[in-house]
């Protein structure tokens, strides 16, 4: 008998007893949400005793206490979210809503940075000066050469994003641990069959482990096949440019002028990734699944499909959702891309 167990704790309080949890996390996003709905009215424990008096709890905490979310069966627990209160919504029952680690990078203003700067000197830019206690780790796979860049009086988070504008969305930034940032060309690397993540994988059974997949639907790169072209304007009017050649069909052509980056063969790298991000095989939609098994963005996702079995393949999880509460306990698993047949191969 499976029996939902939690360990919740906002500041220096833990709760034994909540209404309902929600979770979500992508790699489209560096932010991770959380929302906690509790009773707004409480007993405290103290030193084993339940104290008489009844406290309003949402008195008991403020903006910036850390929270840390534990979920699972029979008390073998996972942690789900660390993070940060962001703010309290005062209403029957009480939610509090939390944000991850990048809560500390919207309040991190970064130094003056201007001209020709590195992505791995802005990340490391970006997590500078934050609190030792809850300090940010960086994992920075590919270093690109930006230039034409300023920032002035700008957060950590800001900086971040802009990385994600100046490469038109190429290079991936997101949260592979709530205290580890990790940036990287990941579509590439997936369509090569390379874990760059070096993540676990988790084993989906359809119509077993998986509850429902109905919104699942296969994606083909012959359905709408994609030309990239990025180029750049120099100070004397020449131009450069990169021309993907990942796919050598296509119907149509993505075209952007992507100023801030300093080399043609860049801009080439970058039009591949976005070439692998718009004609990917793989799949569109979300399985739902029970907690367990424990799955975060990043992992892979072995789906086994008695029905259709040409599709049993090795895909990336995109994003999950997890609910949790008196209703019982989910997760919604958004999957992507399918890595490379070798790799397929080598782990059936």
């Amino acid at each position: 008998m499976f029996v939902l167990s939690s360990d919740i704790t906002i500041g220096k309080f833990h709760f034994s007893g909540i209404n309902n949890v929600l979770i979500r996390r992508s790699i489209y996003s560096i932010e991770e949400t959380a929302t906690i709905t509790i009773p707004s009215i409480a007993r405290i424990i103290r030193n084993g005793k339940v104290q008489p008096e009844l406290i309003t709890t949402g008195r008991l905490f403020t903006e910036g206490d850390p929270v840390i979310i534990k979920l699972g069966y029979n008390n073998a627990l996972q942690t789900e979210f660390r993070g940060f209160v962001k703010r309290q919504n005062l209403k029957i029952p009480l939610e509090v809503e939390c944000e991850g680690y990048s809560w500390q990078l919207r309040r991190n203003k970064i130094k003056e940075v201007s001209g020709e700067v590195t992505i791995k000197e802005l990340l490391k830019n970006a997590v500078s000066g934050i609190n030792s206690r809850y300090r940010i780790s960086v994992e920075c796979k590919v270093d690109i050469t930006l230039n034409n860049v300023h920032f002035k009086n700008e957060s950590g988070f800001d900086i971040i994003n802009s990385i994600s504008k100046y490469t038109d969305g190429n290079l991936t930034c997101f949260f592979i641990r709530p205290d580890t940032l990790w940036c990287g060309l990941l579509y590439t690397e997936c369509a090569k069959g390379n874990n760059i993540l070096s993540t676990p994988q988790i084993k989906y059974r359809l119509g077993y482990n998986v509850i429902k997949d109905n919104s699942l639907k296969e994606r083909l790169t012959d359905s709408d096949p994609t030309q990239v072209i990025y180029s750049k304007k120099l100070p004397k009017g020449e131009k450069i440019s990169g021309t993907s050649d990942a796919f050598r069909k296509y119907v149509r052509t993505h075209n952007k002028i992507l100023n801030q980056i300093k080399e043609a063969p860049v801009l080439k790298k970058l039009a591949n990734e976005k070439a692998y991000q718009l004609n990917y095989i793989g799949y569109e939609g979300t399985i739902n699944t029970f907690l367990e098994p424990y799955a975060i963005p990043g992992y892979e996702a072995f789906i086994v499909d008695s029905r259709y079995p040409e599709r049993n393949a090795i895909y990336l999880i995109e994003s999950v959702e997890t609910t949790f509460g008196i209703s019982g306990a989910r997760r919604k698993v958004e999957v992507g891309i399918k890595f490379s047949s070798a790799k397929i191969m080598l782990h059936e």
